[in-house]
């Protein structure tokens, strides 16, 4: 058990961390698409971990979008966010996909790991739900 914070499972899903940064010049795209982004997060809600807008430290415009995905790979991720009319108006200039493993924090309830020696042997390598038995 792990000593300062509760245990919880794994989640069933892998999860790819999207950050999307605005193309320059691309405010009448965020602003005539916004409905329909929003519409299309709301119909996908239960395949985002979280998701939000994000700026630059200090300053009110929006710098770009940041996206966690549950997904059973890398195929279904891309099929999730490649839908959303930010993505299909070509808002973003720059997209870097990473896959994640949420291993910890409040949103989870605790951490994913019983000790330090249950994830050793992998922490730099496989992803830990590849070795759950």
């Amino acid at each position: 058990m792990a000593k300062f914070a509760p245990t919880v499972p794994r989640l069933g899903k892998r999860v790819f961390m999207i950050t999307a940064t605005d193309a320059p010049g691309t405010d009448a795209e965020r602003a005539e698409h916004l409905d329909a982004h929003l519409e299309y997060v709301e119909k996908h809600c239960e395949q985002y971990l979280i998701c939000g807008p994000v700026r630059a430290v200090g300053e009110q415009k929006l710098a770009g979008s940041f996206f966690l995905v549950a997904a059973a790979d890398e195929n279904e991720a891309e099929a999730i966010v490649s839908g959303d009319p930010y993505f299909q108006c070509g808002l973003y200039g720059s997209i870097d996909r990473k896959e994640f493993t949420a291993s910890a924090g409040k949103w989870m309830g605790g951490v994913i790991w019983e000790s330090a020696d249950a994830i050793r042997a992998y922490a730099n390598a496989a992803r830990p739900e590849d070795n759950v038995s």
